[in-house]
């Protein structure tokens, strides 16, 4: 009887631990995924702000709303960090 519960109790124990491993790989690979999308939107704001370097577009009505949103968007981005 004992041996039979140490049995099982391993088995469980390994088939956990191999659950537990794959769900960490999975979630690094989301946290590399997250990671560099946020680098590419810091990059989309600076490379936008250096087309602007007038302000032109971002004190313009119109455009300038939509430069605020992409703004607001990419520092949402950054909290998640």
């Amino acid at each position: 009887m004992l041996y039979t519960l140490i049995t099982i109790l391993s088995l469980l124990t390994i088939a956990l631990s191999y659950v537990v491993y794959n769900i960490l790989q999975k979630l690094e690979k989301y946290e590399d995924f997250i990671e560099k999308e946020l680098r590419k939107n810091e990059a989309l704001l600076e490379a936008l702000r250096e087309i602007d370097n007038r302000q032109m577009f971002e004190k313009d009505d119109d455009v300038g709303s939509i430069f605020y949103q992409i703004k607001e968007t990419i520092e949402k981005f950054k909290q998640f960090n």
